[in-house]
């Protein structure tokens, strides 16, 4: 019995000095080849990083290969949004608008705006405007500059 014990003492403390990343959010075959797991960025702390980071809410990742993956190698899980400039929240693309769903392959949170109208990227109102705005002006701007050059003249 006194035997088994040594015996099984030594399995464990063999077990936790190879092949264990103590870093929770991350795998592999040994505390310098820890990767991030899915849904998770960064470098784990097992290869000298500051840890593995959970993805933004409604965002996905693959388990990462490399030591070192970046925030942005977590895709927003609706195929019409994208992540925010600080990758802290997706956000609806550029010319859609709403609130991007949090479920992969579910139906889009975002809905496109119609033919001819624009909307920032992250709008989550109705914002939709014509892209002709600025053109119309313009145009506008011309005929009355031509209409008071022929009452100069």
């Amino acid at each position: 019995m006194r035997l088994l014990s040594i015996a099984l003492i030594t399995l464990t403390i063999s077990a936790m000095a190879y092949g264990q990343c103590t870093d929770t959010n991350s795998s592999g075959s040994g505390t310098t080849s820890c990767f991030c797991n899915a849904n998770y960025y960064g470098t784990s702390t097992d290869a000298g990083g500051s840890g593995c980071q959970a993805c933004a809410p409604g965002s996905s990742s693959q388990a990462s290969n490399a030591v070192g993956t970046l925030a942005s190698s977590c895709v927003c899980n609706d195929a019409n949004a994208s992540l925010t400039s600080n990758n802290s929240a997706c956000q609806c693309n550029a010319n859609y608008y709403g609130t991007p769903n949090s479920v992969s392959g579910g139906v889009s949170g975002c809905t496109q705006c119609g033919s001819g109208l624009t909307a920032p990227a992250g709008s989550t109102s109705n914002v939709c405007a014509s892209s002709n705005a600025t053109t119309s002006s313009k145009l506008l701007q011309i005929m009355v500059l031509l209409f008071l050059l022929t009452i100069l003249i």
